[in-house]
């Protein structure tokens, strides 16, 4: 019998990646889990880095990294029941390797996570995060591509 413990969603704070917050909600209810909410910053590339003329990135990446803290809270009291422990983490890095290496160190069983849907060349050229993180996590991934309501799909 299934009984996850630890949920995991992570997001990039798009409409469509906070689509599978309810379903790890619903998840999380039915099991007694708690969720860990994730949103991981990928530092860009500097202008430093590639030319004389520099930019502060400390000073963009703090403030990009404070903005990320407001929304993770924000995500949290808004739609996040009481009765459900969550944890919202914020982390830096390549998104595929911090997501796979959090669901490992935290003992994730179960990743929530919705589907971008990019098609044609750019998936091509880009792959897919969702792709890499079903292929490389340590746990099962519900991945979801076209999102409906949770209580549609309880109902059925």
């Amino acid at each position: 019998m299934l009984n996850f413990k630890i949920i995991m969603v992570p997001t990039d704070f798009s409409d469509r990646s906070l689509r599978a917050l309810p379903y790890a909600v619903s998840l999380a209810e039915r099991y007694g889990a708690r969720l860990k909410i994730v949103y991981v910053h990928q530092p860009s590339l500097r202008v430093s880095d590639v030319a004389w003329v520099g930019v502060n990135d400390r000073t963009t990446s703090g403030e990009h990294m404070d903005t990320a803290r407001r929304r993770l809270e924000k995500i949290v009291l808004d739609q996040i029941p009481r009765e459900v422990p969550v944890d919202a983490e914020l982390l830096t890095g390549d998104p595929v390797d911090c997501v796979v290496e959090y669901a490992r160190d935290n003992g994730v069983e179960l990743i929530v996570m919705a589907t971008h849907g990019r098609g044609g060349i750019s998936h091509v050229l880009m792959g897919s995060v969702a792709e890499h993180i079903v292929r490389k996590a340590p746990c099962p991934v519900l991945t979801l591509k076209q999102p409906m309501s949770v209580t549609a799909a309880a109902n059925e």
